[in-house]
């Protein structure tokens, strides 16, 4: 759903659960790449765990009944230019007027990313737009939760009376900005202006904050008197939080969050004994993965030319390959005599003693956390390289060196993986020497 660029359940409602459930767990794989305006010169670019990644969150919401679809009108509000793309699904869409089974009360959530091009962006900076499916009034803690993480928050309807400003009243004293979207097609504006006049004070509202649909008006004017609301709000430094920061504000308001679970947790505590260590990826890896270093180089060199064959020269095949033969075993006998360090024990604890519902979650958290220092690191380097390419000029030396450098910074689950194979290999290796296997032979069709 992510990669399509549509909107993600953000807050699930009490279905089969006693509370609503905000979905953290389920998003942490989601990775996005950008380029806000502040970089669009130097063509560089931002990507970051959007679970990580704080920016301002807008939400709309609907009082009442609402002859227009509000997930229509977000998708027009989003869309760039000469484009159009559906975020949100919307009763005008196909299938789009099936009954509501479960989506009644439902928070979606999708983003806005600029690509760096200034008559094209529609916004500087990323945001994030979540919105509530259902009337506020029949899904209040939802609600709550909204005023609660976003910076704004539009409220859609067709008719105040006295009990919806009753209800609204209850807002007052909040820090979020409110936003009112009248569609004036019962003729009641007036009236309903009268009470947001009344409750204004209450919020803190000011004129700009009471957007009118008017029957003369078309749809495009709507919209292009969002989008301005919104840059404006954009531009005023609102606040920004992320996806966990909205999971804290969550626990506070008595909502479930779906990884708040023992397994969740005590996975997560052998995940960070092992990441805690690492601060430089390359020098981490050359401590801690030492099988992976020059040792792992040249048997795969070796292991290659066995299958090749192609340095042999004057000497025959036999000796050669016997040649060969010799030097995988003395360089699986040089692995073999690595004790294993600090980082693989911790590894190899957290893989062999947790149930397997806790094995689960413990190669994820890896997977998460070795990911977002990768990225860091390699965020540094690659603007230490732009740097360096400017200022050393024709000096390949050092460019190449810092080349190889981001090179050797990934780092992921799969490394901690190749390390423990190496160790078995090298340990099976030494013990098929000892019982009179022979090291590896060419295939078939080399010999």
């Amino acid at each position: 759903m992510s990669m399509c660029q549509f909107a993600l359940p953000l807050l699930l409602p009490a279905l089969d659960t006693p509370k609503c459930k905000l979905m953290l767990w389920a998003m942490r794989d989601i990775v996005r790449k950008w380029r806000p305006r502040s970089l669009a010169e130097s063509r560089g670019f931002r990507e970051e765990s959007l679970v990580l990644t704080k920016m301002p969150t807008i939400s709309f919401v609907r009082l009442g009944s609402c002859s227009f679809s509000k997930s229509k009108l977000l998708n027009e509000v989003l869309s760039p230019s000469q484009q159009h793309h559906d975020f949100f699904i919307h009763r005008d869409m196909d299938s789009g007027n099936v009954p509501r089974e479960i989506a009644d009360g439902l928070v979606e959530i999708s983003w806005y990313f600029p690509a760096g091009r200034e008559n094209l962006d529609l916004f500087p900076e990323p945001i994030a737009v979540t919105n509530l499916r259902g009337d506020i009034e029949s899904h209040w803690p939802q609600f709550s939760l909204l005023t609660e993480i976003s910076s704004a928050v539009f409220i859609l309807t067709e008719s105040i009376s006295e009990r919806e400003y009753a209800l609204l009243s209850s807002l007052q004293g909040s820090a979020t900005k409110y936003y009112f979207i009248l569609n004036n097609q019962s003729g009641k504006a007036k009236e309903m202006v009268g009470l947001l006049n009344v409750l204004a004070p209450l919020l803190d509202m000011k004129k700009s904050q009471l957007l009118v649909k008017e029957q003369s008006n078309n749809r495009a004017e709507l919209v292009k008197k969002l989008q301005s609301t919104l840059q404006g709000i954009i531009t005023s430094s609102p606040n920004s939080t992320s996806i966990q920061d909205m999971a804290v504000t969550a626990r506070e308001l008595g909502i479930q969050v779906d990884e708040d679970d023992g397994e969740c947790w005590t996975a997560l505590e052998h995940v960070e004994e092992i990441t805690a260590e690492i601060q430089d990826v390359a020098k981490y890896k050359r401590e801690m993965l030492r099988l992976q270093g020059d040792l792992w180089k040249n048997l795969a060199k070796v292991e290659k030319e066995l299958c090749r064959m192609k340095g042999q020269q004057d000497v025959s095949p036999e000796d050669y390959r016997s040649q060969l033969r010799e030097r995988w075993l003395e360089l699986r006998r040089q692995q073999n005599q690595c004790d294993l360090t600090s980082g693989m024990v911790k590894f190899i604890s957290g893989i062999g003693q947790l149930c397997p519902a806790e094995k689960h979650h413990f190669l994820k958290w890896m997977k998460y956390h070795l990911d977002h220092i990768a990225r860091g690191n390699l965020s540094r380097l690659r603007a230490e390289y732009k740097e360096k390419c400017c200022a050393l000029g024709d000096d390949t030396q050092q460019l190449a060196e810092l080349d190889e450098l981001i090179s050797a910074s990934s780092l992921g689950v799969e490394h901690f993986m190749r390390e423990l194979g190496q160790f078995y290999e090298a340990e099976c290796s030494m013990a098929e020497t000892a019982f009179g296997a022979p090291p590896p032979a060419a295939p078939e069709g080399q010999k």
